[in-house]
């Protein structure tokens, strides 16, 4: 809160410095950090390229102040800590995609083994009846032929 306070403070103190560059009601923190807030609108002042280092200038004043702060530290802990558990839960879904994917796989592995059976079931027991089928006919051949003879004998 107290650095809230503060860094508006910098910010309405760099606006007096800066002179009057900016309309009345662009002198709040919100209305500099805006993008429609471009160095090329706030006209005078800068650099040849554009750039205006007023902004970055007030920026890394206000960070400076902002370390001096007796809650900076537990801010940035805090941060550091949400940081870390958003990289655990990211971990955590890459492991369960990961277990996921490997699942699939052992899955369609299953599935193309239990084809390739069927298969091979079904192409025996066709063979199988091919085979019976052979012989049948063979057998009626010999049959057909006993009996040509016995007829061809008498």
């Amino acid at each position: 809160s107290h650095a809230l306070k503060r860094l508006a403070q910098l910010s309405q103190q760099a606006t007096m410095f800066g002179g009057n560059r900016r309309k009345k009601d662009e002198n709040s923190l919100a209305a500099a950090m805006s993008p429609e807030n471009t160095p090329a609108k706030g006209g005078g002042g800068g650099s040849v390229t554009g750039f205006d280092p007023e902004g970055l200038e007030r920026a890394a004043k206000a960070a400076r102040e902002l370390d001096a702060s007796r809650n900076a530290t537990s801010a940035i802990e805090l941060i550091k800590t949400q940081e870390a558990t958003k990289q655990h839960e990211s971990a955590a879904k890459r492991a369960e995609m990961d277990a996921y994917a490997q699942q699939m796989r052992s899955q369609n592995i299953e599935k193309e083994a239990e084809e390739a059976r069927k298969t091979l079931d079904a192409q025996t027991q066709h063979e199988r009846h091919r085979t019976e089928y052979q012989d049948e006919l063979e057998r009626k051949r010999q049959v057909d032929m006993l009996q040509a003879q016995k007829y061809m004998q008498e």
